[in-house]
């Protein structure tokens, strides 16, 4: 069955909500039924409801808010929250980067039809004045709703190219009025809360999945703004007691989430999913001012997300989490498995300081050393080691591509291979940290016009210097592959990645074109490589689009990044994956405060981290590498005991492998985190002592509180 209507729209005067809302819903058309939710499509093709029976809700893509009445919105405002979508397109030849935002009810010579399909509908969108068409799939799955935009559905006829669409972009609003809040993956996770004055009027944040490949730090100078840590393609709103939350289930390598706060035009808080065509750039043709430019190919990418009805009254963010974990372990993307608790330990070698003719090796560690340190931790009590080498290249750390031979400075295989007999005799593992991704500027064996990333403005990618470029992503396995054939011939643990799991790369090259689908792909393909010879996979950053590929995260965020609009930061990522991935902050040997280091370890199930060194690290002060201000073995051996010691022995040990089910904050200070077996760990995070669930936590400290104490 398909039927079309023509849409025509008059302008109308300034309404009050409610009548905008009683519009919404009349003439509602079933599309489809389960038993947890009905479906309904708007007569005019522009609009869905979803009824929930078990909760007794229904949500809707025009914004139902009940808190609303009496709030005014202008006419063209009206037009974009009754719509399902809204399409942005560009003229690519004759627009200077400008983009025309067209929401359905605002365009006047729209057409729109729908096909009833299994268990869902097909609507097809064209909007006449720019020749540009869409189709979406809506179908109900369960306890779910899923929603597609097939690539094979996109149409350009005219001047006008597809740019972007906004999907359902006022499913999940809420007035400034309403109780409750956003979810959104900033970082380890950040809430907004609707009656949280802060984020009034405060700039739309958009959110590129799995991180933003132009922003990150190697390629800004020193003005540059970094883009903020986003491992998860997830989103979640919880409104008056009842909660839906997002998955992007295709295409989130190349989606971002728009956060977008109230203000004095439009008195609504919304949250949705950007899919993106093409990217845009700047034009360096023009100095004068910015001009975007967009790529002429577009991203041949199908989109699919999947909005979850909680079935939980009043929702909060570790069930929402949970909920996510669930869909993971459901849908075979991760498993729980048993592992012992570790300790990850970085072993720092040596780096390059500049000279005046050639670079000088400083070296901070040998190998013969590095089985010194791990003897000498062994001696105090720290068992499962899982170290990591880092800097042990010919020309030192960051000179990258990392590559075979082993630096002389440090010694040679034969102690390597003393020291990987060593750590297993320890029961520790031993990995290379290698950087594949990004490529220095003094470095050999790669063409600098040829291997390297190109942007859709024709440049290639590099920082301001010059002095760091991005690979692009075939020739970084095919470096990996050269690297494989060495490492094979030694008993490794594991390859750690970096960079791998802060960014997905693309490249514009003529010569290589790659999407960051195609880019995903690949990486997946390296962190296999590695898992099949060696046993483990390891990646930097902790997207969660590795999950099922790599069994080890480092430098996974605390925090958010500290956008105004966010009222607090919540483990969203730690509550879903602990238990099912290891995971590090950073090393607690660069923490201003230890102590404070190691509560929050307890407090989201951190795997103890630390980066060492057998020298000085005064060596490194004109190196490249001048993070490492206090690393000297020695001076930190005890200090590593006394934490490790924590989480390797004793109760938090048995919880390593345990699901979490709740994260709460008792009081400022004083956090309960409940795991699946009944047991509580309360982290006091203030100097006095604390009580929680009848327990006496001392101050600074924590407390493992078992069921029935």
């Amino acid at each position: 069955m398909k039927k079309t209507v023509f849409v025509f729209l008059l302008c109308a005067a300034l309404l009050a909500f409610p009548a905008l809302a009683e519009e919404a819903v009349e003439e509602r058309i079933p599309i489809a039924e389960n038993g947890r939710l009905s479906l309904y499509l708007a007569s005019n093709c522009c609009s869905i409801d979803i009824e929930d029976h078990l909760t007794g809700k229904t949500w809707s893509s025009t914004m139902n808010d009940e808190t609303a009445e009496g709030l005014k919105i202008i006419p063209a405002q009206q037009k974009r929250i009754t719509s399902l979508l809204a399409v942005n397109c560009t003229n690519l030849d004759t627009g200077l980067g400008v983009v025309n935002n067209i929401a359905l009810m605002a365009e006047k010579d729209l057409k729109a039809s729908y096909e009833l399909i299994g268990n869902g509908v097909r609507l097809t969108y064209y909007l006449g004045t720019y020749q540009v068409g869409v189709q979406v799939e809506i179908l109900l799955d369960g306890n779910s709703l899923v929603a597609r935009v097939p690539y094979s559905g996109i149409r350009e006829d005219g001047g006008f190219s597809l740019v972007s669409v906004d999907m359902m972009p006022f499913l999940f609003s809420a007035t400034d009025k309403a109780e409750g809040f956003f979810f959104y993956p900033d970082g380890c996770g950040a809430i907004m809360e609707f009656q949280d004055y802060a984020h009034y009027r405060e700039s739309t944040r958009l959110y590129s999945v799995y991180g933003d490949f132009l922003r990150q730090p190697a390629l800004l100078d020193m003005f540059g703004q970094e883009a903020p840590d986003v491992l998860m393609p997830v989103f979640a709103m919880n409104r008056g007691g009842h909660g839906m939350m997002a998955i992007i289930e295709q295409g989130a390598e190349s989606a971002r989430i728009s956060l977008n706060s109230s203000n004095n035009i439009i008195g609504i808080n919304y949250l949705f999913a950007n899919f993106q065509y093409r990217r845009s750039f700047d034009d360096r043709r023009v100095t004068s001012r910015d001009i975007k430019v967009f790529d002429k190919n577009d991203i041949p990418t199908d989109y699919q997300m999947r909005i979850l009805f909680l079935e939980e009254e009043d929702p909060d963010y570790s069930l929402m989490a949970c909920a996510w974990r669930d869909y993971l372990l459901q849908n075979g993307l991760v498993e729980k498995t048993q592992r012992a608790p570790t300790v990850a330990i970085d072993l720092f070698m040596n780096a390059p300081e500049e000279g005046l003719l050639f670079d000088i090796p400083r070296t901070v560690t040998t190998l013969s050393q590095a089985e010194e340190i791990l003897r000498s931790l062994d001696s105090l009590g720290v068992k499962n080691i899982r170290a990591s080498i880092k800097g042990w290249t010919a020309d030192g750390y960051g000179k990258t591509p990392d590559r075979f031979p082993i630096s002389g400075s440090i010694g040679n295989e034969s102690d390597f291979r003393r020291l990987l007999e060593t750590a297993h005799s320890l029961g520790a593992t031993v990995s290379l940290t290698c950087n594949f991704l990004e490529a220095a500027s003094d470095q050999r064996g790669y063409s600098h016009r040829n291997d390297v990333v190109y942007t859709g403005n024709h440049t290639i990618l590099t920082d301001p210097e010059e002095t760091v470029f991005m690979l692009s992503p075939e020739v970084a396995q095919q470096k990996m592959d050269a690297f494989m054939e060495k490492a094979k011939a030694f008993s490794l643990d594991g390859i750690r990645f970096e960079r791998m799991g802060k960014f997905v790369a693309f490249n514009y090259g003529s010569r290589r074109y790659l999407t960051a689908a195609d880019t995903l792909n690949i990486y997946h393909a390296m962190a296999d490589s590695a898992h099949a010879a060696f046993g483990s996979a390891e990646a930097e950053g902790g997207d969660t689009s590795l999950l099922g590929h790599v069994d080890f995260f480092t430098d996974v965020p605390y925090e958010d990044f500290g956008y105004q609009v966010t009222t607090a930061a919540v483990p969203f990522y730690q509550i879903a994956l602990h238990g099912l991935v290891d995971y590090t902050g950073r090393p607690g040997n660069l923490s201003s405060d230890l102590e404070r280091e190691v509560l929050r370890w307890a407090e989201m199930g951190y795997t103890p981290f630390f980066e060492l060194t057998y020298d000085n690290t005064e060596e490194l002060m004109y190196t490249n590498y001048q993070s490492l201000f206090s690393a000297e073995y020695t001076a930190w051996q005890e200090r590593v005991a006394r934490a490790a010691k924590q989480f390797t022995d004793g109760p938090l040990a048995s919880l390593h492998d345990q699901l979490i089910v709740k994260h709460e904050r008792l009081s400022d200070t004083l956090v309960k985190v409940t795991y699946e077996n009944g047991a509580a760990v309360c982290v006091n995070y203030d100097q006095e002592p604390a009580l929680a669930d009848g327990a006496e936590i001392p101050g600074r400290s924590w407390a493992v509180v078992q069921p029935g104490q």
